[in-house]
């Protein structure tokens, strides 16, 4: 059964005399909706695209290469021992090389990837025209389609390879390879622009590697990389020098900007959350002041310090947890229903809010035990700052204010 004090609180709620909802509830319950909701979006779509870029651009590269001179004795047994690593998805022979590819329009620089149809990136599942099967000829090539446009080239037609000694580039003259474009693929990032694959055996002919291939591993933690790495050094046990390349090490520094910008961007937005906190606060202390006279009856008839302080406690809490429960549900529902919001309104105002990027839509990735901090942090925030006018009215002193009555 509600107490006295609980009804009191509740009445606070409503305008005096109806039951309708007063402005104080109204207003300070959908700052702090708009507020929770807006922290909760933003986490979200910052989630998405990071989430974006971990897969449109470590799914396309290595995430951990090892390498030795002379090559791997028995490759095999070595991408064996590599796959029962618990870490590893998969484990392939690796050839890459840096060099130039040439057309009658333009000359670019790309990374060439020695492959064949057991690739293990994405880009495997990305081949928007033609198929790996065609690298098995000695004179085929697959390019991203946005270093096909760069390069102006379609399939069918033909590309030049411009390789040099690469022990002493100035020994001899470069030598030119005709390649056919054989097809493209499109993984949606900057993979697109600087890569191209040919056939293993043509990246042997024409590259001559000294040190056989290497082998590229994917991981399906990219982020226990130096783990993993150590933990297939012991395994191996291979007994000389091993040189380990990861990800990190190319794109590191992107993915920890990323980071950076997602806690930057996430503080920002919290601070309209503490906005609408403390507005509420202050109607609160307004509350208090308006009902002096009250509290000071209520502390005449025998109600403790504690019972005043719990009447506006509780208010504080039936506010917030209403305010957080509205902003949990606009912040979910819109965070999972963004791409169409935006949609909706290019097509309203007729414009494209996502030429700039490689995706035609806005990911967005709901995390709930970062939904469950943000309304921990709120509800502790607005106890902790709602401890203050609570307890002003607490500490009126009854004779003064029925004396100034």
């Amino acid at each position: 059964m509600i107490d006295f004090v609980s009804k009191l609180s509740l009445s606070y709620l409503f305008k005096p005399g109806t039951k309708h909802l007063s402005v104080l509830t109204v207003f300070t319950s959908l700052g702090i909706a708009i507020g929770t909701a807006v922290v909760i979006i933003v986490i979200s779509v910052m989630n998405g695209f990071q989430d974006e870029l971990r897969t449109r651009i470590l799914g396309a590269i290595p995430h951990l290469t090892f390498e030795k001179p002379g090559g791997f004795a028995d490759i095999d047994q070595v991408r064996a021992t590599v796959n029962q690593n618990s870490n590893v998805v998969d484990s392939q022979e690796f050839f890459i090389a840096q060099s130039i590819l040439s057309s009658p329009d333009t000359t670019r620089g790309v990374m060439i990837k020695g492959t064949d149809e057991n690739e293990i990136s994405i880009i495997a599942d990305n081949i928007i025209e033609g198929n790996l099967d065609a690298l098995d000829a000695s004179n085929n090539i697959i390019l991203g389609d946005a270093l096909a446009f760069e390069l102006g080239t379609l399939p069918g037609d033909t590309v030049s390879l411009v390789v040099s000694n690469q022990m002493n580039p100035l020994a001899n003259i470069p030598r030119v390879i005709s390649l056919k474009v054989s097809g493209l693929f499109s993984v949606g990032s900057e993979i697109d622009q600087n890569y191209a694959l040919i056939g293993t055996d043509a990246f042997r002919k024409a590259f001559r590697p000294t040190n056989g291939a290497g082998i590229e591993i994917q991981l399906r933690d990219v982020f226990t990389t130096e783990q993993t790495a150590s933990e297939l050094l012991a395994d191996l046990d291979l007994g000389s020098y091993v040189k380990v390349s990861s990800w990190d090490q190319s794109y590191g520094s992107l993915f920890r900007a990323t980071q950076l910008e997602r806690t930057m961007v996430s503080l920002l937005m919290s601070l309209i959350l503490l906005i609408a906190i403390f507005s509420m606060l202050i109607s609160i202390n307004s509350l208090v002041k308006d009902k002096r006279s009250e509290i000071a009856i209520l502390r005449t008839i025998g109600y403790s310090k504690w019972d005043i302080q719990r009447v506006f406690l509780q208010l504080i809490a039936f506010i917030g947890i209403f305010g957080v429960v509205f902003g949990n549900i606009i912040g979910i529902a819109f965070s999972n229903n963004i791409t169409e919001f935006f949609q909706f309104l290019a097509s309203v105002f007729d414009i494209s809010l996502m030429n700039t990027y490689y995706v035609d839509y806005f990911p967005s990735r709901v995390e709930f035990n970062e939904v469950l901090l943000i309304n921990f942090s709120t509800l502790l925030i607005l106890f902790v700052f709602g401890y203050i006018p609570a307890r002003v009215a607490a500490n009126t002193e009854p004779a003064k204010i029925i004396n100034q009555e």
